[in-house]
Order: structure tokens, then C-alpha cells, then sequence
């Protein structure tokens, strides 16, 4: 007997093999077939690239089908979730990725192979980019196999309850005395987010894998001759949850492959179940879709469901309040056939004053009766609420990790106006995670250093705060310790972070900001002229005593675009300013002076 723990859950699998003597080939074939291709890829939700390589295999598996076995391991570094997220991770990957010995994310291996030429990491390496998983799809489908396999299966979706009946049989022998038989839990239409690349927070997962049935390295087939058969049968009860993801039956897959010894792959095949229900009227909840960061205090949510009865879904309650508050309802009606799914849009939510908020989700009552399924009716979504300052004048503390040059950072508006940045350049251009960054490029910060960069925000509103890293990684917590903080001088930071992948945004708002002259010109005797100044005369600031050893400014446009800005030892060079009204930003010794200045025509 065969047991795995997960959630204090025990599940039993009994009847794990029967002897090839006791029964007969029924549904596998006996006539040599060539090779299916076995591939499994290693990535992760904060991978940059990884989603290319997941439209690499889904365009292979449109062109192949059936000859394709695709399996998606989140692992690695880039796997890790950060805050929120869920953990799409298992307890096998990271062993199959030190065997394949890649060096960089995405990779995969095809059947476990080498390659050779075609090799990620150092010769004799099966990890292979993503770039050439295309050739050795083709060369392995080209070989023969010399073992098929074929394998049946249903699945209770109201009971998770599984059943799986499996035939392999050898049509040439083979070298190794012992093979072992491998059969994976795979999820697919996973919603989670893919950071790296931009693709949101409700990315559709596939091929996501879950569990080993047979444990890392497989059950042992000690018959290998030629003409050797065998069967095996699993009854299995799927759990509620893998680690953070709630297991939707609908979408289960399983991968089953034979390998020589815990190395090469000699077949697989991908078994989709028949599926079953046992109940006439059951609703499931697959998913509450909504904004995860906000900056005004309302929230419109959606909510996705399905019918997971085995009648038409004509209606259903639908019950959700914030936490805290309460609880509020509406009701569904319509006609949704046995796993047809549908959305519908919940009342807008006005959240309450706490920045991080949870908001929960029931769908009750199908058909009005009560629902049978205690497991699939239920999902919370968090989300944070901007935090709200009063001021225009902000510091952004940045500590670099070992690789400053990967870092760059900028403020915007709703428009994408950018207000300040800082950082390197070239990180800004392609927006993360290129991997093209290098300690020579403009405005890189230096590593391991402590760096104040400060700005003025001149409007109220919202503003978003994006920072950005080229390797995907980061500020923390593989290469130093660094972070950031935004701040108004003096106090506590608004935002912080510093374990982010290719991309962080957050969003934050001030209710009050300088605008009219008198405010801006306060009581200072700090002045500039000439003012008003034709473009490429110099502007010079008038100090009334002793000048500041140190001093820092900006030159920003009424739309609150920043024009440049220096320091004591670069004034503004104003013979490309083009005419109208700018407001000089001046900062010295604790202060912070904001004069208008006019360009003339």
C-alpha cells in the first residue's frame, strides 16, 4: 500500500499492480509504435519568458496532439510566491531539475534525453531553452518505442473519487533489467498569476503539475523482456488542495511515462478522464476575478462558476461581504448546462479603511436546494487599498542589492505620465526581466549601495509606483538584501517591498497638492532670476545668506512632467526650454522651496 499526506488528509491507493501472468492486453496495442514525447518544463509565476515557452508547447501540442506529454513544474527561485500569491510548487520538481542540470529559466527536458549541441547547461546535460524544444520534439518522435502504453480513467467530480487502470506492454526488449512507471497529477485552467511577462493575475495555467502517484522516482517494472505485459489499477481519493490550489476535478489530467531506471523516458501518454456527477444541483465557484491593488476605495468584482451538476444550473445565490462587514446577496437565473460555465458582475463594494482587505464569496441554493458539496461553493480574494498621503514632496529610499545596474524605478499617473524615475535606462525601456542590463549603462546605481532620490508630485490624485529589475529577480533575497521605500520626508514609508520578480506596482494617492503661486513661493527669500528668462540665458539662484553646502533641484512642467534636475554642481540649462510657465523645485537642508519660473516667448 501506497500513502501520501497532504492537508492531514491521508489517501489510500490499494490494488496497485497485478501480475502480467493473471491478466490479458485489452486496450493496449501490441504493434510497434514510434516514440510520444515526453516534455517537462521547469518555470515559475515571476519567469519572464516562461510564457513564451508555454505558447512553444501549446503550439506543439495543436500540431501533435496525442504524441505530446507536457508537464509544467513550478520550481526554482522564480516559483517562490511572494506575498499573496499562491504556491503553485510541489515535492518532486527540484530534484528532476538538479538532474537535468539546467541553467536558466524556462527549461525543459524532452524524454529526459541528451542532446547533444542542443544542450542548455555543459555537455551531456538534458536541460534544453526554450529555443530549441521544437528539434528534439521532432527527432524523438521520429525513434521507435519500445514499450506502449495505454491507460483509462474516471473521475467522480462530486467525490474527487478517481480510477485509473493502466496497461504497458514491451514490444522489444530493453538494456536495463528494471524500469520504472511514473504517473503524475497534472491541473490545467489553473487561475494564478504570471508576473513575469506582464500576463496579470488570472493566467491560465496548464499541464500545472501536482502530485506523483508512484513518488519521485516511480514503481519498479522488473519484467522487460520482450512481449512482457502488465496492468495496474489506482482508486484514489483527489484532495480538496495542492499546497495553495484548490483542486478542480474538471480540469484534471494525468501523465503517465516509462522510464529506464530514473533517467531516460521510453513512452508516455496523457489520459484525460471521463468525468462523472453525482449530484443533480451543484454550483462551483471557480474564482472571484478583481483588481488585486486599488487606488480608489471601491472594488466591482467578478465572480466565475460553474455547473458541476449533472442537471441544467438554472439558479443560485450568490452571498459576499468585506471582512468586517456585512453580509450582502444577489441571485443568479439562467440555464447552464452540466459544466458550462458563466460570469456575472457583483454590486461595486466601498471597502473600508484598512489597506489590506479580504472579500469573500458563497454561492448557495442551486436550483433552491441546498448545495450537496461542502469543498467547491467558497473563495476569498485579497486585495490592498492605496494608502492616501497628504503632500506633494516624496523620498524614495532605495538599498541595492549585488547587481545595482538591474534596478530601475519611475512614478506615474492613470495616463502613464511619467512624474519622477531613476535607475537604469535601459531596464526602464523594456520594462524587466530582458536580461540585457549591464553596470555601464545610463543612470545605473552602483551595487550594495544606499541611494535618496527625491520628487514632487504636483497634482492630487493617484500615482502608481513601478519598480522594475532586469534579471527578474528582484531586490532581495538571493543576491543582498536590498529594498525600497517610498516616504514623505520624516515619516513612516508608504510602500515598501524588496522580493519582487521582473516587475512590482503599487499604487498610492495624495489629497493634497501645491498649486497657486502664493502657496508655492511660501515665506522664503530664496529666489531665481531673471524671471521671466528667454530660453538660453542662465538662471541663477539668489541665496540670502550663506549658500547651502548642498542643495538639489527639479525643473517640472505645470503637467507635472519632469523637465531635469541636478544639483549644486548643475544648474538648469534652459536653451532648449520651449516658452511657458515651469515650476523650479529647490531642495536644501530639510526644505523644500517650489518656484514658478515663466520662459519667455
Amino acid at each position: 500500500m501506497f500513502y501520501s499526506s497532504k492537508h492531514a488528509l491521508v489517501y489510500l491507493f490499494p490494488f496497485l499492480i497485478f501480475a502480467a501472468q493473471l491478466h490479458s492486453q485489452t486496450i493496449v496495442s501490441t504493434t510497434p509504435e514510434n516514440r510520444h514525447a515526453v516534455v517537462e518544463e521547469f518555470g515559475g509565476m515571476y519567469c519572464v519568458y516562461c510564457p513564451h515557452g508555454h505558447q512553444i508547447l501549446a503550439d506543439l501540442n495543436a500540431a501533435l496532439t496525442e504524441d505530446l506529454v507536457l508537464i509544467n513544474y513550478q520550481t526554482g527561485p522564480y516559483a517562490m510566491p511572494i506575498g499573496n500569491d499562491p504556491d503553485l510548487g510541489n515535492d518532486y520538481s527540484e530534484a528532476l531539475q538538479m538532474q537535468s542540470q539546467m541553467t536558466g529559466y524556462p527549461a525543459a527536458t524532452v524524454n529526459r534525453r541528451v542532446f547533444p549541441g542542443l544542450e542548455q547547461g555543459a555537455p551531456g546535460s538534458t536541460a534544453l531553452g526554450r529555443g530549441d524544444w521544437p528539434e528534439a520534439v521532432t527527432l524523438m518522435l521520429e525513434e521507435s518505442a519500445p514499450v506502449n502504453l495505454a491507460a483509462e480513467a474516471q473521475l467522480n467530480i462530486s467525490t474527487r473519487q478517481l480510477e485509473l487502470y493502466i496497461e504497458y506492454y514491451y514490444t522489444a526488449g530493453v538494456a536495463a533489467e528494471t524500469n520504472r512507471l511514473h504517473v503524475g497529477i497534472l491541473q490545467n485552467n489553473v487561475l494564478a498569476p504570471q508576473h513575469g511577462g506582464e500576463n496579470g493575475p488570472y493566467y491560465q495555467h496548464q499541464h500545472l503539475f501536482r502530485e506523483f502517484l508512484t513518488g519521485q522516482w516511480g514503481h519498479i517494472i522488473s519484467n522487460t523482456s520482450e512481449g512482457s505485459f502488465g496492468s495496474l489499477t489506482y482508486n484514489i481519493t483527489l484532495p480538496e488542495f495542492y499546497r495553495d490550489v484548490w483542486v478542480d476535478p474538471v480540469n484534471i489530467e494525468l501523465a503517465i511515462f516509462i522510464t529506464e531506471d530514473e533517467q531516460e523516458v521510453l513512452n508516455g501518454v496523457t489520459v484525460q478522464p471521463e468525468l462523472a456527477s453525482a449530484f443533480p444541483a451543484d454550483v462551483n465557484l471557480i474564482a472571484i476575478q478583481a483588481p488585486v491593488d486599488i487606488c480608489e476605495p471601491a472594488l466591482t468584482p467578478s465572480v466565475r462558476f460553474r455547473n458541476d451538476g449533472n442537471a441544467p444550473l438554472e439558479s443560485c445565490t450568490m452571498e459576499f461581504q468585506l471582512a468586517g462587514g456585512g453580509t450582502q446577496s444577489v441571485s443568479w437565473s439562467g440555464s447552464l448546462a452540466p459544466l458550462e460555465e458563466a460570469t456575472m458582475e457583483l454590486p461595486t463594494l466601498l471597502t473600508t479603511g484598512e489597506q489590506s482587505q479580504v472579500l469573500t464569496v458563497e454561492l448557495v441554493n442551486p436550483n433552491n436546494a441546498e448545495d450537496p458539496s461542502s469543498f467547491n461553493y467558497q473563495r476569498e480574494h485579497n486585495f490592498t487599498v492605496a494608502p492616501s498621503v497628504n503632500g506633494s514632496f516624496f523620498q524614495l529610499a532605495l538599498r541595492t542589492d549585488e547587481f545595482g545596474y538591474e534596478l530601475y524605478w519611475e512614478v506615474i499617473d492613470a495616463l502613464g505620465t511619467v512624474y519622477a524615475s531613476g535607475g537604469n535606462e535601459i531596464v526602464g525601456e523594456t520594462n524587466g526581466g530582458a536580461q540585457i542590463a549591464s553596470p555601464n549603462d545610463p543612470g545605473a546605481y552602483p551595487s550594495e549601495s544606499f541611494v535618496i532620490e527625491e520628487f514632487f508630485l504636483p497634482f492630487d490624485g493617484c500615482y502608481q509606483l513601478r519598480v522594475l529589475d532586469d534579471y527578474s529577480d528582484g531586490l532581495c533575497c538571493f543576491y543582498g538584501n536590498g529594498f525600497y521605500r517610498l516616504r514623505r520626508p520624516g515619516q513612516d514609508p508608504i510602500l515598501e517591498g524588496a522580493a519582487f520578480g521582473a516587475l512590482e506596482e503599487s499604487f498610492f494617492s495624495i489629497d493634497f497638492a501645491v498649486t497657486s503661486s502664493e502657496e508655492l513661493i511660501a515665506d522664503t527669500p530664496v529666489s531665481i532670476y531673471p524671471n521671466p528668462l528667454q530660453a538660453g540665458q542662465p538662471l541663477t539662484i539668489q541665496w540670502p545668506e550663506e549658500i547651502p553646502s548642498a542643495y538639489s533641484w527639479q525643473l517640472i512642467r505645470t503637467d507635472g512632467s519632469m523637465v531635469a534636475k541636478g544639483n549644486e554642481f548643475a544648474l538648469p540649462n534652459t536653451s532648449s526650454l520651449a516658452a511657458g510657465y515651469y515650476l523650479f523645485q529647490l531642495h536644501f537642508a530639510e526644505e523644500l522651496v517650489v518656484l514658478p519660473l515663466i520662459i519667455a516667448q
